[in-house]
């Protein structure tokens, strides 16, 4: 079921890191941990250029925020401690691709976001290490679908699974973020397609055993929003393989031991 989210980001700071207000200044000021006074920050000329980098960073940190809150519940529960962090410095990268003053670089997701393909959000457990199944991503009839087959596995000979597992599930969520573009008139960066940043399209199969004998070929679309994105935005494909065990009756989430990637960027 294609879910959608359209809610005001608060920024997810990485260890180490404080937030405060300037008087005079609408947005809030990052800086590591017995750095500078904020009347430093705000008046020395010495400063210049980390006010212009705290632009480019808050913007990073917010879409590294908005891709986790696209996450389903039990992706997120994947996600390794510090994971924001991470993924904030692989965003904020992306402004080092175009020229510039620092702090009004653009960051082109649909220009440069091939660059996040390969992240792992559980470094315990990398995705294609324990998911060792082969399968097929091919893009659908319009910009914004993605079709998934994956030919049929036998699961206990294909993964990497952890002690005690008995079952498994495959999840793909389609995560579409806007580029954005520093607007002089506004003094800060502004999405370009702010109408569909956070949208998302979720494939997810059924609970599924870890047997020894084959599974049933499995295919789906995942689609953002059921309509064409237009340019402006780039499309994460985030893919997961969790692992569980059932015990009472109830499936426990093994988390730790399962994996998930940021697969591939359109």
């Amino acid at each position: 079921m294609d879910e959608s989210r359209n809610k005001t980001i608060d920024i997810e700071l990485p260890k180490g890191y404080r937030r405060y207000k300037l008087k005079g200044l609408d947005k809030e000021i990052i800086a590591k941990k017995g750095g500078p006074t904020a009347r430093q920050i705000k008046t020395k000329a010495s400063y210049k250029e980390l006010r212009n980098n705290q632009k480019e960073f808050g913007v990073a940190s917010m879409m590294a925020k908005t891709l986790r809150q696209s996450l389903s519940r039990g992706m997120s529960e994947i996600c390794e401690t510090y994971v924001s962090g991470k993924l904030t410095a692989q965003f904020r990268n992306l402004a080092k691709m175009e020229e510039g003053k620092t702090g009004t670089r653009p960051l082109f997701l649909s220009k440069h976001g091939h660059l996040l393909k390969g992240f792992e959000f559980n470094t315990k457990a990398p995705y294609e290490e324990v998911f060792g199944a082969k399968y097929f991503v091919k893009p659908g009839s319009q910009r914004g679908q993605v079709i998934l087959h994956f030919p049929a596995f036998i699961p206990e000979k294909t993964f990497k699974s952890p002690k005690g597992a008995t079952n498994f599930k495959i999840t793909a969520r389609l995560i579409a973020l806007s580029d954005y573009q520093f607007d002089q008139q506004e003094e800060g960066y502004v999405p370009l397609n702010k109408e569909l940043h956070g949208k998302f399209g979720t494939y997810e199969s059924s609970m599924l055993p870890l047997l020894k004998i084959p599974t049933e070929p499995m295919t789906g679309m995942v689609s953002v929003d059921n309509r064409i994105i237009p340019q402006g935005a780039g499309l994460f494909l985030v893919m997961a393989i969790s692992f569980y065990k059932l015990d009472n009756g109830k499936f426990e989430h093994l988390s730790k031991e399962s994996g998930m990637q940021i697969q591939k960027v359109l």
